[in-house]
């Protein structure tokens, strides 16, 4: 690690309150980067090149001063991180006077190096993962394999695991932090992490799973097992939202579909956020399995309906015996042409009223659409059989 003084001066400013002694610290160079005299910042401290060269603590007395140029009295010792000296920290005075409070002062300034150091890893791994998760969720990930697959290594993430994708509008909790605690970026990334604290655990997130924000959004990137139901999928979303509940806040909750694909995950993100933005002030949670919020999405996404998790999951359904012994297809596309009238529907296709209402009720139990009694329900229809 290099010692810089943005690092270094903060160390002495805290440390020299309760040492009241001058504090030096001094890089692999032996240049003083950070001091209680400032004047002395940038100069040359022959006692710590000493330190740096041997290794072992210098003390200067003040017969011995000439020996070492730059210096004053006092007690040089090593600052050691992993082993290895990466500078030193000196304290002024009587090396007999200071030598145990100098064991202090290099105690307290290797704790908060290796705090500092520590703090860097993880903020290094955050970036990682948001950088990955862009690159994911973006209309690049199919042309950036390469680049994926690496990084996924270094995050052990399994690429190709099937996964839907969440997003939360924290803007209410972060509002609420700002407030209590002043609003800057060092309160916002303190709320973040404690959220991801609060949630990194199963049943909510696994190892398996991508935990990551963009701008004021908590994205998860959810592993679930490829025959689990939507409402599985709702009921994690509810727990989680129950979880992030702070001072009674009312988060929003946005759900994608499953996909089998890394390559689809940006369309599971895209209908998560279009599914949040579709919340009104009296729902917190919606996903895009609801037929309202899938319809307004295809015919916004006009292009999106072959690749359309959701709506596949409905295609699905429409290959059963029961819809092709009722002659489904025919039967809806009748209806939606006979602008949803039963009897004109029911005359056209040369069956009995009843029998059409009942085909419609084994219609309804198999795809839960319902076209005579909700408009999108009947646009959804449209797409499901337009040839």
């Amino acid at each position: 690690m290099l010692l810089t003084s943005s690092l270094a001066q903060p160390i002495v400013d805290n440390i020299m309150p309760i040492a009241r002694q001058n504090i030096n610290i001094m890089d692999s160079q032996g240049m003083i980067i950070a001091s209680g005299q400032k004047h002395r910042i940038n100069t040359f401290h022959k006692g710590a090149k000493e330190v740096i060269n041997n290794g072992q603590i210098v003390e200067i007395f003040p017969d011995n001063l000439d020996q070492y140029t730059g210096s004053l009295p006092g007690l040089n010792m090593p600052i050691a991180l992993n082993g290895q000296v990466i500078g030193v920290v000196g304290i002024s005075g009587h090396p007999d006077k200071v030598r145990d409070l100098a064991r202090m002062v290099k105690m307290v300034t290797e704790l908060i190096i290796e705090q500092e150091v520590l703090q860097e890893e993880v903020r290094s791994q955050y970036q990682l993962r948001e950088n990955f998760a862009a690159l994911l969720l973006s209309d690049h990930a199919n042309a950036n394999y390469d680049k994926l697959l690496k990084t996924a290594k270094l995050l052990k993430y399994e690429l190709d695991l099937p996964r839907l994708v969440l997003v939360i509008d924290l803007q209410p909790i972060l509002d609420l932090a700002h407030k209590n605690y002043g609003c800057n970026d060092l309160v916002s990334s303190r709320a973040k992490e404690n959220i991801v604290n609060l949630i990194s655990a199963p049943p909510y997130v696994t190892p398996q799973d991508l935990v990551v924000f963009i701008e004021d959004r908590l994205i998860i990137l959810k592993h679930f097992e490829h025959k689990t139901w939507e409402m599985d999928y709702q009921s994690w979303g509810s727990d989680l939202l129950q979880l992030l509940r702070e001072n009674n806040i009312a988060l929003r909750l946005g759900l994608g579909s499953l996909v089998m694909s890394y390559a689809a995950l940006g369309q599971s993100y895209q209908e998560a956020l279009f599914a949040l933005n579709s919340l009104n002030d009296n729902n917190t949670l919606a996903t895009i399995h609801d037929f309202d919020i899938l319809s307004a999405y295809l015919i916004k996404k006009i292009n999106t309906t072959e690749t359309c998790q959701s709506l596949q999951v409905i295609k699905a359904k429409l290959t059963s015996n029961l819809v092709r012994r009722y002659d489904m297809k025919n039967t809806i596309v009748s209806l939606l042409n006979n602008n949803m009238n039963i009897s004109t529907t029911a005359k056209n296709l040369y069956i009995h009223r009843n029998t059409l209402l009942f085909r419609l009720k084994k219609f309804k139990e198999t795809t839960g659409l319902d076209p005579c009694s909700a408009f999108n329900h009947a646009m959804l229809c449209k797409i499901l059989f337009e040839e």
